[in-house]
Formats: structure tokens, sequence, C-alpha cells
């Protein structure tokens, strides 16, 4: 699976027409904060050559345990001529926090996870490599940003993000290495920005089994950081020029994954009424458990209106959900797939060539009769689609509990 290649959801809508650069791939790398064996696993993936624009969006340093390597191989890479260094906001906590006198900044620097880059700097000093100056100084010089036209559009790489409204080339140190919310839920420019700094698993539930990278949907926003430094985090790189991604590690199995057709309604519904009852149930920990939709278009929109209201008004939590399409990855990576109805099992059984592993099986009522569920989206009808749904996953959650 390794060797497999896969895109970002929707990336069509924002790779280049044609690639008028000098590259035959220009690659975002999201955050690394000090995770030298993800750096690694990554590496051993993409195969640079001198072919390859390499551009690091930032956030190198802070809260991992191999900053110590991961420093002295920024450093290094950066005298290459196809390495482009951006500056994070740790970066910039970093300098002011060596350079300041006051103590406030070494202060906010350690709340965020600078201990662990203050230990490193004393093992480069102590073994001689660099000098607290001259780390300061290399990260001072890291440019908070870098843009170029392909294809007739512009491409904006940053640590963060951009404020609405203001042109790239005008944009403030502030927006750059801090925006979040703010940027990715009101950007509407047609310029294609490309950030890391915010990890996508904080932000939407979006494959919960792996988090990747997304297109922010009805922006033109890349979103690159997908938590390198948080368990079961990854690093991980885009090329531009065509949508596709790598990740460090090996790809998590899940456990269930509740399929629909648009992954809009039925199969989120499914997945917040599961994990919520696995959560009273106190195995929400050990049992992993997503969503997606069986049209190969799906992917990239939210949940519905409808959906949300039923999850809401019976008190089940949920977050910022994404759609993303059901495919032989999915079949893969997951122990059980439900279908929420009979032709969408005989869609997966396609999709999966046949079923070779059993996998793939409806809900059932406390009675062991099969259940279909509803399309809420056609007859507006989310209260029964949420009952029936429901029904099947209190039974699933018996199984699961051996009953």
């Amino acid at each position: 699976m390794a060797d497999e290649k896969f895109f970002i959801n929707n990336a069509e809508e924002i790779i280049p027409t044609f690639n008028d650069s000098p590259y035959k791939r220009i690659i975002a790398v999201g955050d690394i904060h000090g995770k030298f064996n993800e750096l690694k696993s990554l590496w051993r993936k993409i195969h640079v050559t001198d072919d390859d624009l390499i551009i690091f969006l930032g956030d190198y340093v802070d809260r991992g345990e191999g900053i110590y390597n991961v420093l002295k191989w920024v450093i290094e890479q950066s005298a290459k001529k196809n390495f482009i260094f951006l500056r994070g906001n740790h970066e910039q906590m970093m300098i002011e926090a060596l350079k300041q006198t006051n103590g406030m900044a070494r202060i906010n620097w350690i709340l965020n996870g600078g201990k662990t880059t203050i230990l490193a700097l004393r093992e480069l000093i102590t073994l001689k490599e660099f000098t607290v100056n001259e780390i300061a100084n290399f990260a001072e010089s890291l440019p908070l940003s870098y843009s170029m036209t392909i294809g007739g559009r512009k491409y904006f790489f940053c640590h963060a993000g951009v404020k609405e409204g203001v042109p790239f080339d005008e944009q403030d140190e502030e927006a750059l290495l801090w925006s979040r919310e703010s940027f990715f839920k009101s950007y509407k420019g047609e310029g294609v920005v490309i950030s890391g700094h915010s990890p996508i698993k904080f932000f939407f539930d979006f494959d919960d089994a792996n988090p990747r990278p997304i297109k922010i949907p009805t922006r033109n926003i890349i979103m690159t950081d997908t938590g390198a430094f948080t368990k079961g985090g990854r690093l991980s790189t885009v090329d531009i020029l065509t949508g596709q991604y790598w990740q460090s590690g090996q790809d998590r199995q899940g456990d269930i994954i509740f399929v629909c057709a648009g992954n809009t309604c039925r199969s989120p519904m499914a997945k917040y009424i599961m994990r919520h009852l696995l959560k009273s149930a106190r195995l929400a920990d050990k049992i992993l458990i997503d969503s997606a939709g069986y049209d190969e278009d799906c992917g990239g929109f939210f949940m519905s209106g409808g959906a949300y209201e039923a999850l809401k008004s019976n008190g089940v939590g949920f977050r910022t959900h994404v759609s993303k399409p059901f495919t032989i990855r999915e079949y893969q990576n997951f122990k059980c797939v439900v279908a929420l109805n009979r032709a969408i099992k005989e869609k997966l059984i396609a999709i999966s060539r046949g079923d070779p592993d059993k996998k793939i099986r409806l809900l059932k009522d406390a009675d062991g009769n099969e259940i279909d569920v509803i399309d809420p989206f056609g007859t507006g009808d989310y209260g029964k689609a949420y009952a029936d749904i429901l029904r099947g996953c209190e039974v699933l959650l018996n199984e699961i509990q051996g009953g």
C-alpha cells in the first residue's frame, strides 16, 4: 500500500491546468515539530530529486523528541537551491525568547512546547555544532511566505494563513504566522493558499484513521498539518501540481466504517451515534469509527443541515465533518464495513472487488432483521433515519461487548 498514489479530495479544483514551472513536482511539507523519525519515514517515500521544488511550511522546533536532528538537517538542507524553508510561529517564539531580555517571551515559548527545543539547543552548543545566536539568526533569516504563478494562477505558501481582502504581497506577520479559523472560514480568493499550523484533526473530523491533507470545501486552501507531534498523527507532503500526497508511517487500521451514498447525512450520523454509544460504554478509545460515501465525487462536502439538527437535538456530540469517498483503501483499512441499505451494500461489494474478506454487512435490529435506512436527503425524514441508525448501532454495540 505504501507505493499506491493517493490524492486530496477535489484537488482538481486547485491544481494548475498546465505546468509552466521548471519543476516536475512542487512539494509542500507540513509541520515537523521535532519529529525526526517521521521526517525520515516520509523522506524515504517521496524520493526527492533536483527536478523538485520542496517548500517547508515552518514549525521545525518544539514538542517533538528529535529537535536536535531536525535542526541540523534543516540547516544543512537549506543550502540547496531547490529547498525553501519558511518560518513558523514556533520559530518566531524561539527567536523572541532567545533575543529578548524581559523573560516573558521565554515563558510563553516554554508553555508552547519550547522546553524540548531548549534541551536540543544545549546539546547543539555542548557539541559545538552551533551557537544560540547562529540558531536564532538562521530562524530569523527564514522568509514568512513564498509565492509563484503556475498555469496563470497564483500559489501562495505560508505557515498559517492570510487576511481576506489583503493582497498576498501585503500580508502582515500576524496573519502569516498565527491565522486559524479567521483564515480558513473567510478566505475567498482565487489564488491557492497552502498552509500548515492548524492540525487538521483538531479542526475537522476528517478520516480519523489516517489524518491527511485536505482542501477546505468552498475555499482555495490546502491544509497540510496532520499533527506529526500528536498521538496517531503524521507528517505529510502535497504535490501542488497534481494534488498527490505522501505521509510518514503506516496506515492505521480502523474498526468500523459506515457508508452511504454521499457521506453527508446517513453515514456521518451513524459515525457520531456509534461514537456516542462507545463513549458511554467507555470503549471510545479502543474502537476506531469512521464514515464514507460510495459516490466517487462525494469528497469535500460538509454534513447536511438535517443530520446536524438530528444529532444536536438528541444530544449526540459531533465535530466539523468533511465527506470522503469509499475506496479500496478504506476496504483494506477497516475490519468491518457497514452499508446503510441493501443498494449501498451492492455498490460496496463492487468497489471492493467482490468483498473478498467478507467485511461488508448491514445494520440489524434486536430481532436480527437487516435495516434499510431511508435516504433523508430525499425524504426530509431525518428523524426516522436517526432512529433506524440508533437501533442498529445499539445492536452493534451489544455485539462488540459480547452480548
